[in-house]
């Protein structure tokens, strides 16, 4: 046993209930990084404008969300097992042309990234007193996410954003219990029902895509030499785990915002503003606190992805914190960054703006390539059933028709806040 293992041992050793915390993020802290990746400022913005416009009736999406990501997760969960990593299969079967579109995904997946820290910049603007920099903050919750990554053992980083997630499920756990919900209405809206108004559809299709997160099915097809799991129902409870915790804590945030907000424009403060009156002022300082949390965890853990993604696209084997995957996400956050500055003080996009849209380009584009990529692969390296491929077939469709219904109102969005 090494010094560092030792010595981290004792630590653990020492900390009441250490061993019991240890072992849990040892079985599920996989899961609660793909919870941190999924619940960041998009996801926070988007439930809430679901919830203001649409209040209960849209609670079904959630389910169906959670059944197509358990379904894209299997696959992703059977590639770790065999140390297939996704990336690996889109160069292969790509020969020309793979590794561009490997990379360009990469620089897609800042997207994401930008949005948030832009929100994180702008919360922690806000939650400081005297501190009234958003570029400033962007420039300090960037130094936030190098830092996580610097922490460089899987263990350490796991241990850090369940931490931060787990305040902001505490976070929007303390807000429900202060206010009067209808819980009739509550169960009412799990009741599937489709509209055909484009709203609603368009409503349905953003919340399947900020929870169904395509760089999470990146880092779990990679991280088997990290991990080092050979079973595939570690992987499955360790995923059900995650995605239920994205999904309890999005359903805490729309019905929240669907007891106390109105129907209009987002703004950074807004879903905080109706419970500011209703709680105290202390409820909204609680909710920006919350969203700064989740746009930093959201932030660095979804370039994880691209950390695998890049290094893997060039040829090499890289596992997680290693030079070449800290290079890459380190990059990215920087880029992301530097980029997230100019757009705010040269466009039309604001950081809510911003954490609405961005997700929905990801969506639109990199999430229906990465499921057929999976689809492919599994198939692959499996013997699949046919009932399991119809399954995966039909998660991947629901996606792709409500990637298509989308990208015109998406274009003529980016357009107009430009």
């Amino acid at each position: 046993m090494s010094e560092r293992t030792a010595s981290s041992s004792e630590f653990i050793k020492a900390i009441p209930g250490g061993e019991t915390i240890h072992g849990a993020l040892y079985r599920y802290g996989l899961g609660v990084l793909f919870a941190a990746n999924v619940f960041g400022a998009g996801s926070v913005y988007i439930l809430a404008d679901t919830g203001a416009n649409f209040a209960f009736s849209l609670l079904w999406v959630l389910p169906l969300a959670f059944l197509i990501d358990i379904a894209l997760h299997d696959m992703s969960a059977r590639l770790a097992v065999a140390n297939e990593p996704l990336a690996d299969y889109i160069v292969d079967r790509l020969p020309i042309g793979g590794t561009t579109v490997v990379v360009s995904m990469s620089l897609m997946s800042a997207l994401w990234a930008v949005s948030n820290y832009a929100v994180a910049g702008a919360a922690l603007a806000w939650l400081l007193p005297g501190f009234d920099d958003v570029i400033g903050g962007i420039v300090l919750a960037a130094g936030a996410g190098i830092a996580i990554v610097q922490l460089k053992v899987y263990d350490r980083v796991e241990a850090a954003i369940a931490a931060a997630v787990f305040a902001v499920f505490g976070s929007y756990g303390l807000l429900l219990a202060g206010l009067d919900v209808p819980w009739q209405s509550v169960a009412a809206g799990l009741q599937p029902v489709l509209e055909s108004e484009i709203g609603y559809l368009t409503a349905v299709i953003a919340l399947l895509g900020t929870t169904v997160y395509w760089p999470n099915f990146f880092i779990q097809s990679s991280i088997k030499p990290t991990k080092e799991w050979t079973d595939i129902w570690r992987y499955r409870q360790d995923n059900a785990v995650g995605i239920a915790t994205t999904l309890l804590i999005g359903s805490f945030v729309m019905i929240v915002s669907a007891v106390t907000l109105s129907e209009g424009e987002m703004t950074l403060t807004g879903p905080g503003v109706p419970l500011a009156d209703i709680l105290g002022r202390t409820a909204l300082v609680v909710f920006m606190l919350a969203v700064f949390l989740a746009s930093i965890t959201s932030a660095t853990g979804t370039l994880f992805g691209a950390g695998f993604m890049v290094p893997q696209s060039l040829g090499r084997h890289t596992v997680f914190g290693d030079a070449a995957f800290r290079r890459t996400v380190v990059g990215l956050i920087v880029l992301s960054a530097l980029t997230a500055l100019p757009m705010l003080v040269y466009t039309g996009f604001g950081p809510v703006e911003m954490a609405i849209v961005m997700p929905a380009i990801n969506g639109a584009i990199g999430l229906p390539i990465t499921v057929f990529a999976l689809i492919g692969a599994v198939n692959e390296f499996y013997d699949v059933e046919w009932y399991e491929n119809l399954g995966f077939l039909a998660a991947g469709l629901v996606l792709l028709i409500g990637s298509l219904l989308t990208v015109q109102s998406l274009y003529e969005t980016i357009v107009t806040i430009l």
